[in-house]
């Protein structure tokens, strides 16, 4: 979103397809839902991507680069592969997307009927 506020982008107006809850957040959204849960958790599973994350922002984030004028996108998906290069690629240039699975297993309460 930084790199948005930089390129004159208001955040605000932006709305992420993304959301990342806590495993007690969703626990919490499927209780007061009506479901029982049974067991839930988040599974770090880091994943190899075929090439370098600019395809995968071009694919996963188009909500933020067509937020910007067309002559800025390409700089601004340079920006961020430079940006994310220390955390998500390793020595050698492979980049691995950190993804975290959120796993659950929840039973639908029954409502008892009005008579």
């Amino acid at each position: 979103m930084w790199r948005l506020w930089k390129c004159g982008i208001d955040c605000k107006i932006v709305t992420s397809p993304w959301y990342f809850p806590s495993a007690e957040e969703y626990k919490s959204l499927l209780e007061a839902n009506g479901f029982k849960v049974n067991s839930i958790s988040l599974t770090p599973r880091p994943t190899l991507l075929p090439g370098d994350i600019r395809e995968w922002l071009k694919t996963f984030a188009q909500n933020f680069i067509t937020a910007l004028p067309t002559t800025q996108r390409k700089r601004f998906i340079t920006d961020v592969v430079e940006m994310l290069s220390p955390v998500l690629s390793d020595e050698n240039g492979n980049w691995i997307a950190d993804y975290v699975r959120l796993r659950f297993s929840a039973t639908r309460i029954p409502v008892n009927p009005v008579n």
